[in-house]
């Protein structure tokens, strides 16, 4: 039979694609959340920015990974707390386009 990235012939499993996808899409959720709480790519200490609260909620989100108790659900709510933490850092610098290492 073929065996091409873990593909056997008549034998498909969605799983890990599944899995893979929800990774990706947590991850960039996270990057989303600092793109609403921290506009314009500033960091302002105080007043009108919410940089804080990402950092909390970045905290709550690794909290939040270790107390579930399925691995598959932990691993997301890991990835959202990395695209959060990864924006905030990209917004602190002050970087114009995104880029990252997903």
């Amino acid at each position: 039979g073929m065996h091409i990235e873990g593909y056997h012939a008549g034998r498909v499993e969605f799983f890990p694609l599944g899995l893979s996808t929800a990774l990706l899409c947590s991850f960039l959720g996270g990057a989303f959340l600092c793109g609403m709480l921290i506009d314009k790519n500033q960091v302002h200490f105080g007043g009108k920015s919410f940089y804080g609260i990402a950092l909390v909620g970045n905290a709550a989100l690794l909290i939040v990974a270790i107390v579930v108790p399925r691995h598959q659900l932990a691993a997301c709510f890991a990835a959202a707390a990395s695209g959060l933490q990864n924006a905030m850092c990209t917004s602190h610098f002050g970087a114009i386009v995104r880029t990252t290492h997903v």
